[in-house]
């Protein structure tokens, strides 16, 4: 069995992002175990894809359960974590739920999909400063991944009514798209309205952090 050398492991990680009409949008766990800057025993892979699977198949205590087993056998791994998080906050138990994925964040750093879910769960939690701090350096991190500037966006329209931040990250998130989000771009004009933006304000980029 191969030696571990660093303390991450590359994952596609199940986050979700709010919306205006307080909805969220799920996303299934991919199981990508490949990783260039570490050897991941093959047991691992094999025990890393079977709990996504359980997941996907909504099977959360069989998920929860070889998760768990996992962050014993390899403790350096985020991703066993990371899902353990994810699992928490569809159980709504937010503690549990930011526990581990701050276990996962300290263990890969870099990986913004951790980021955004622990964001995700301190804006459940009323956390809205902490939440606010996650998204943003996910941005930091990864300033042409869009994922982040939704979230961002609809935190500080719904939750901490800063509607010139919020209009400006919306319209950040939809210059990141191939082609415009039709459901984002009537929350910017109805933003705008509300905040009395007009579109071409440059307010907008000057209040932004």
């Amino acid at each position: 069995m191969p030696l571990l050398k660093f303390t991450s492991i590359a994952l596609l990680l199940l986050f979700v992002v709010g919306c205006s009409n307080s909805g969220v949008i799920d996303q299934t766990v991919d199981a990508n175990v490949e990783s260039s800057i570490i050897d991941i025993p093959n047991q691992a892979a094999v025990d890393f894809k079977l709990a996504i699977g359980f997941m996907n198949d909504k099977k959360m205590g069989l998920a929860e359960k070889h998760l768990l087993k996992m962050t014993l056998d390899y403790p350096v791994l985020s991703g066993p974590f990371a899902n353990l998080g994810v699992i928490y906050s569809q159980q709504e138990e937010w503690d549990k739920s930011v526990e581990m994925l701050k276990v996962a964040h300290e263990k890969n750093k870099n990986n913004i999909k951790i980021l955004n879910q622990l964001g995700y769960v301190y804006r459940q939690k009323g956390s809205f400063y902490e939440a606010e701090k996650c998204y943003l350096n996910a941005i930091e991190l990864a300033p042409r991944d869009s994922s982040a500037y939704l979230n961002v966006g609809v935190l500080y329209d719904i939750y901490m009514g800063k509607f010139v931040k919020a209009s400006n990250y919306y319209q950040k998130y939809q210059r990141l798209q191939d082609s415009p989000d039709r459901k984002v771009a009537g929350w910017i004009v109805d933003i705008n309205r509300r905040a009395g933006i007009k579109a071409n304000n440059t307010q907008i980029a000057s209040e932004a952090p």
